[in-house]
């Protein structure tokens, strides 16, 4: 009776989710290097962020992959069958990867979108940096061996344990030391011109309308000779007959003697004045009324005095160091003297980096070695087992 289906069963599963789990967090870690390493920071800032917020980061890999991966395996199959050579349907995949690959991703991190995966610009700044690419391409030849070593030797690889526990870390290293140079390059293209810049044009200049002219003063109206009465004396008047208006008909004034003996009206008596009710220098100075006979004198309230504005201290109006910092942009990134330097690997002494490199090797060797045990107890390779 063969009951090895009842081992490879459950394997498979913890197979397929320990791969899965490997697959998340790699994605995970290798965008974070990468990134960073992009913005040009010397160490990565590690943020703990929840699991299902980085559930769509392999997906993004994975088409970025594919675009490459999936044609070159059709073409390394075909080969391998013509010149009756198996490693040739493994090294063509691997080496159109190793090309074109830093392409897509470079254009993923320069395009508006995450998901454009070629943009014509990045050949454009390639071209302006040579020996940085080539450069780019002798460092990550040996990451890129070395990857696919360690992968062989965790998930390829039978009845050989040791090789297991061997694959699982070099696997995490190569990882992460292949997304911290290309994090450089994309940092070093950073400071290259984009030849496919579209210059705005400038608008024309409006041309410069006259000012205004100040409009006519009105004609002021003209003096009259003076005119002698015997109750208001001298009285002065301004002539309105502007220039526009018609000239109205004169008529003829027939003057009349005063009689002197007739007295002048007497002036109207003066309204009664009151005393003040109160001792406010206000009211002394005020004329009362009848219409004041109940009336109360309005008296301001010490509570509502304006309170004089208290001095700001100095503190408040001086900006901070943090303000002034983001003001002159001493912290924007320069351009580095040297792209390839001992301080691209100073990151693997992070206490977070090391963190990450042991939970994606244990990861990687529960997934290499759920793989094992399916493989051992799979009934497709013939036997029995009683």
């Amino acid at each position: 009776m063969d009951l090895r289906a009842l081992i490879f069963i459950p394997a498979l599963v913890l197979a397929a989710l320990c791969a899965f789990a490997f697959v998340l967090f790699a994605a995970h870690y290798y965008l974070t290097v990468l990134e960073g390493t992009a913005a040009g920071a010397k160490e990565i800032a590690w943020a703990d962020e929840p699991i299902t917020d980085n559930f769509w980061k392999p997906f993004y890999l994975a088409g970025l992959l594919c675009l490459w991966l999936g044609p070159a395996y059709v073409i390394g199959r075909a080969l391998a069958t013509n010149t009756q050579l198996a490693w040739v349907g493994f090294a063509v995949p691997v080496l159109v990867t190793w090309l074109l690959y830093p392409v897509s991703q470079l254009s993923s991190l320069s395009a508006s979108s995450v998901w454009t995966p070629l943009s014509a610009q990045v050949f454009a700044r390639l071209a302006q940096r040579p020996g940085t690419a080539l450069s780019f391409f002798a460092l990550t030849l040996p990451v890129f061996a070395l990857g696919g070593l360690a992968f062989r030797w965790a998930f390829l690889t039978a009845d050989e344990w040791p090789l297991l526990f061997a694959g699982a870390p070099l696997l995490a290293l190569a990882l992460l030391l292949y997304a911290r140079l290309l994090g450089r390059l994309a940092f070093a293209l950073l400071f290259t011109r984009d030849l496919f810049k579209r210059k705005k044009k400038k608008k024309p200049k409006a041309e410069a309308k006259p000012a205004p002219r100040d409009p006519e003063p009105a004609p002021r109206p003209a003096d009259l000779p003076p005119i002698t009465t015997p109750l208001d004396g001298e009285l002065v008047g301004y002539n309105v007959l502007m220039t526009d208006d018609p000239p109205a008909a004169k008529k003829r004034v027939r003057a009349e003697v005063a009689d002197d003996d007739v007295p002048p009206p007497a002036p109207p008596p003066a309204p009664p004045r009151r005393t003040a009710k109160s001792d406010h220098p206000l009211d002394r100075a005020r004329a009362w009324t009848d219409e004041d006979e109940d009336a109360t004198p309005y008296e301001m309230k010490p509570s509502e005095a304006p309170k004089p504005e208290e001095p700001r201290p100095s503190e408040l109006l001086k900006p901070s160091a943090e303000e002034m910092a983001l003001l002159d942009r001493s912290d924007a990134p320069k351009q580095p003297k040297r792209v390839w330097g001992g301080e691209l690997f100073a990151f693997l002494g992070q206490p977070s980096t090391i963190s990450a490199l042991v939970i994606l090797s244990t990861i990687t060797a529960l997934a290499g070695a759920a793989v094992r045990v399916a493989r051992q107890f799979n009934p497709a390779t013939g036997g029995e087992w009683v």
